[in-house]
């Protein structure tokens, strides 16, 4: 007897539903559908893991392009829509200024950021008990850290002044809004890139004359087999390092504490063993990373025989990181929050990914030519950021009343509010 499967409505894609919790209609698609095409869209989504993988690290059939049309459009063009040698290229440029030893110069940068901001926490809630002693602290984890914290970070890493933190921390949301909102958020993101590329110029004239210590300097100046970006390709980098670099990495703190805090059991594991953070934060990357996807063009016919479908040459791909995050098939009771598990690969990201002796890597970072360059300084930002709040923050709670939740798909504006007792 022949099984009839699920339909699937392509108008719950575009619901508060689906915006709050996609992940029982990823678990259809992947049980049902794996390769899906939604009508009201024009597009395909592919939701298993090894299915994803494959799509990630196929560059014969598969072209990042699409990505012009959300960030490109917004950013000007970034190493995420280019292919082949062009990409190459580029990256070979970029890539070495965010991994192995380059980042033990960011260490210190990361660790004044965070005390920075965790002494001005104390002292806030310090003063706060001394006014009220019978009231606790309480932080918004979102808004007063985890957006401030990696911003820091990358004003340092530019060479920027600190104290224009509070036009960076307005620019860079409105460009991640813009990339896939609606006319007039599109327009705002647009705005404000512009505005950040009309304060870099006067700084990239300067700095390729007179170069410094600084990335944007680095940058200005770097050659690969003759080849310099150009200013315009520095200021959209710059633009994808703004908002890949904070945005990304302060929905990965928050993430990560949403997720500790949820779990009593792996919160406890973590704060008797703060050294199993960064166990607690490849957990995160896989059960709900900051990024659900990434977007690709299919360059041919691509057809799928063992699922009856294929994907038409020029149709827009999505590559679902939570679909593959979450597959039964590679990861044992996968909705879970486990620290300690077994089936997931710890331990250095590997651009090719790992999937073998029965543990898999995340795809939160991606995986092949695209491979997120910034994976390291945001575990490392994170890590350190959390260790450092782990400090501070004696017995933390969700505040009561408030609704705690992982980022969502949607635009609204995010908050976590923690309760904890000063230390």
């Amino acid at each position: 007897m022949t099984m009839t499967k699920p339909e699937i409505d392509p108008e719950i894609f575009f619901s508060r539903e689906y915006q709050d919790d996609p992940y029982p209609t990823l678990k259809l698609l992947r049980d049902h559908h794996p390769v899906y095409y939604n009508p009201i869209g024009d597009n395909w989504m592919i939701t298993r893991y090894d299915d994803v993988c494959a799509a990630f690290r196929d560059l014969e059939n598969y072209s990042a392009q699409p990505n012009a049309l959300g960030i490109g459009a917004v950013f000007g063009p970034t190493l995420m829509e280019y292919d082949g040698e062009q990409h190459n290229k580029l990256r070979n440029i970029v890539a070495p200024e965010f991994v192995g030893r380059k980042l033990d110069a960011l260490l210190p940068i990361i660790e004044r950021n965070s005390i920075a901001l965790i002494e001005k926490y104390t002292e806030k809630h310090a003063r706060r008990i001394a006014e009220e002693a019978a009231k606790t602290g309480v932080i918004d984890i979102v808004d007063d850290f985890a957006t401030r914290l990696p911003l820091n970070v990358i004003l340092d890493v530019l060479d920027l002044p600190q104290d224009a933190h509070d036009m960076f921390h307005k620019w860079y949301p409105a460009m991640m809004n813009g990339i896939g909102g609606p006319p007039d958020i599109r327009a705002a993101g647009i705005k404000a890139n512009q505005e950040y590329h009309d304060y870099l110029e006067p700084l990239l004239q300067e700095r390729s004359k007179n170069p410094g210590d600084d990335l944007i300097s680095r940058l200005c100046v770097a050659e690969v087999d003759g080849h310099r970006m150009t200013f315009q390709e520095i200021k959209s980098f710059a633009s994808l390092l703004l908002v890949a670099g904070a945005e990304t990495t302060d929905k990965a703190i928050a993430n990560l504490w949403y997720q500790m805090l949820a779990n009593p059991e792996q919160w406890e594991l973590v704060r008797n063993d703060p050294s199993l953070l960064d166990r607690a934060f490849t957990e995160m990357m896989r059960v709900h990373p900051p990024s659900g996807g990434q977007a690709r063009r299919a360059i041919h016919d691509i057809p799928f025989p063992e699922y009856g479908v294929t994907i038409p040459e020029g149709a827009y791909v999505n590559l679902s990181i939570y679909g593959g995050n979450r597959d039964e098939r590679v990861f044992t009771n996968p909705d879970k929050f486990d620290v300690m598990r077994s089936d997931l690969y710890v331990g250095r990201a590997l651009r090719a990914g790992y999937h073998d002796n029965g543990q898999a890597s995340h795809l939160g970072f991606g995986l092949g030519k695209h491979f997120c360059v910034g994976y390291q300084l945001a575990q490392t930002e994170t890590v350190i950021g959390s260790r450092m709040l782990m400090d501070v923050m004696r017995n933390p709670r969700f505040k009561p009343g408030s609704d705690p939740k992982p980022i969502a798909i949607s635009l609204d504006p995010w908050e976590l509010w923690i309760e904890f007792d000063p230390a």
